[in-house]
């Protein structure tokens, strides 16, 4: 049995809020914000030992850093495929075993070579947003293969997520291209009933 639910381009599932599309396009304003302020700092980045964490020019006042681990392919002009990841926070928990999970993920990059950025920004209400960038795309099923993000996705995510959109996409041309970011995919999580519920839209 197919576990997502199939959604047409401007569906909104019922009792799902997650679903409404004006949420991607929301989602991908900061995107576009976070690649923005990246490709900056690629301006100003000096050669070195990689990966290098950056503390980049807050985005709306808020804290916005990033791990690059290939600045050279950053810089290329081709498509280079992303993704977006927007989360809801639970109220009330300790968010402590979280973060040292994030932590612990970010100290395996190396294993994962096709990972060449990634980005973590707070949000106004107090969410985070994440942008991975990835070359090749099929980086993304390499970081699956990872036993602890497989633990922070089954165990972690529920409990302390209400709701996440999982965007797919890539930038036509490139991050330092002036063409706007693409979703091509978007999953959704709903946390909040008895038992998990997904759903997924494709746009092409």
């Amino acid at each position: 049995m197919d576990p997502f639910v199939r959604l047409n381009r401007a569906e909104v599932a019922a009792g799902h809020p997650v679903t409404d599309p004006v949420h991607s396009a929301q989602d991908l304003a900061v995107i576009r914000l976070m690649a923005a302020a990246l490709r900056h700092a690629l301006e100003n980045l000096l050669p070195g030992e990689r990966p290098v964490t950056l503390r980049l020019p807050d985005v709306e006042a808020q804290p916005h850093h990033v791990v690059v681990t290939d600045d050279q392919v950053l810089r290329q002009r081709r498509d280079l495929a992303f993704v977006g990841f927007f989360a809801h926070r639970r109220v009330g928990l300790d968010f402590g075993p979280l973060e040292a999970v994030d932590d612990e993920l970010i100290l395996e990059f190396p294993r994962h070579p096709g990972i060449i950025s990634y980005g973590s920004l707070r949000l106004v209400e107090g969410n985070w947003a994440n942008l991975i960038m990835l070359d090749p795309p099929a980086a993304r099923d390499h970081w699956r293969t990872s036993a602890k993000h497989a633990y922070a996705a089954r165990e972690l995510a529920p409990h302390y997520y209400a709701v996440v959109r999982l965007h797919n996409g890539y930038f036509p041309g490139g991050l330092i291209s002036a063409d706007a970011p693409v979703i091509a995919r978007t999953a959704y999580y709903d946390y909040q009933g008895p038992a998990p519920w997904r759903a997924e839209r494709w746009l092409g």
